[in-house]
């Protein structure tokens, strides 16, 4: 088998951007794989226009092979941009793969660690009563676990202030506590936003509440502050969404600066690197949280990657949000099209099952997600403004 093509789409996936790789062989199987980085999508879209001359002619079950010519024969590499795009061929080799040999991926990556997988769904609200209702809405359905990330009323104004925040975060995390009981864990998102002072200060006012863990509570380009943070609270930590490949997660396991580790398999260098960062870690004892915010298809490979590695204890799943796509039902429906003024169309199906707070293995060979390449003919990228947050005084802080 060799590969014919590589082909990528910028695209809206529902609600959101995406950027999809599609690689098609000789032998009419065609594997499908998600690039999406929302800040640097066009980007990324080039680097893959680069990388498909390294790729045409090249046999796709040769995955690592694919993956190592894609990364060391760039002589600048390593980032965002590298890590989405190899992330997007990755997946899509697997799925060529699993499809060959009519299996799903994760057979291939050693079978079923476990037969479900956990969620964690998003709440959000320009109020505490209003965040608190999410939540519970959440809770109501089964899920078990919930993050928050507060700041939503400071986003509108494009500002962050670092007193004003742990007082919302701290506000909205005691009506959550309060709607949901004790029984769901809930996650506390900072998104890299405190200075070390303001994160300490937070945890020691969340205690009282039990979060399960604070996420990306301090900027990430010196992970060696974690180390001060961790000292101060005994709250888990966790953080890795920005991580683009195991050499970037090496400084966090080496010297157990936190609980969890956060990859995303769009961002981090796929299914394949994935695997290899969740044993590295597995050696220390730091299981996985695995970030993903991205539509079925980027979920069905972080589902593939969970189910076969043993140390994952959540995946984040934004798709069980009220609004969200309807994935009660099985295998999850395709709402209708933007174009006749429905609901906004879904160019990648279908969404895993959730029963009970878990989803199920998906049906099928390879990551077993088709993509709609009629439809994303209609319906283009969205240009969308970056966000800016400015301080009290007009200084930049971080988004």
């Amino acid at each position: 088998m060799k590969i014919t093509d590589v082909r990528h789409h910028l695209t809206m996936d529902g609600k959101s951007n995406a950027l999809f790789v599609v690689i098609e062989t000789d032998a009419g199987v065609t594997g499908y794989g998600e690039a999406t980085i929302h800040f640097f999508p066009r980007a990324a879209a080039g680097l893959l226009t680069d990388l498909r001359e390294y790729l045409i002619g090249e046999d796709p079950q040769r995955v690592e092979y694919l993956w190592q010519m894609c990364f060391r024969s760039l002589f600048m590499r390593g980032g965002p941009v590298t890590g989405a795009a190899i992330s997007g061929i990755d997946m899509a080799l697997w799925d060529i793969k699993g499809k060959a040999l009519g299996v799903p991926v994760y057979q291939l990556l050693g079978g079923l660690a476990r037969e479900r997988v956990r969620l964690y769904g998003h709440a959000a609200g320009m109020s505490a009563e209003e965040i608190a209702a999410a939540a519970k809405e959440r809770a109501d359905r089964g899920i078990t676990a919930i993050r928050f990330r507060g700041f939503h009323t400071y986003d509108a104004e494009g500002i962050h202030d670092h007193a004003s925040g742990v007082k919302q975060q701290v506000e909205y995390m005691e009506a959550i506590r309060k709607a949901v009981g004790d029984d769901v864990d809930l996650i506390v998102e900072c998104h890299g936003r405190y200075d070390l002072q303001w994160a300490v200060k937070l945890a020691e006012e969340l205690k009282p509440f039990r979060p399960f863990l604070i996420e990306d509570p301090l900027r990430h380009e010196n992970p060696q502050v974690m180390a001060q943070l961790r000292q101060q609270t005994n709250i888990p930590l966790a953080t890795g969404e920005r991580g683009h490949s195991k050499w970037e997660f090496r400084e966090l396991i080496t010297n157990n600066y936190v609980d969890y580790i956060r990859p995303d398999v769009c961002h981090c260098g796929g299914i394949s690197e994935m695997k290899k960062i969740a044993a590295f870690a597995e050696t220390y004892y730091i299981n996985l949280i695995i970030h993903n915010n991205a539509g079925a298809l980027g979920t069905a490979a972080s589902m593939h990657a969970a189910l076969a590695i043993p140390n994952v204890e959540l995946l984040e799943a934004p798709f069980v949000n009220r609004g969200g796509m309807d994935v009660t039902k099985p295998g999850g429906e395709r709402p209708g099209g933007a174009a006749s003024g429905g609901e906004p169309l879904v160019v990648a199906y279908p969404l895993p099952e959730v029963k009970d707070g878990y989803a199920l293995p998906l049906e099928g060979p390879g990551l077993g997600v088709e993509l709609d390449e009629e439809a994303i003919k209609a319906t283009p990228m969205i240009d969308r403004q970056i966000p800016i947050l400015r301080a009290l005084d007009g200084s930049i802080r971080d988004w």
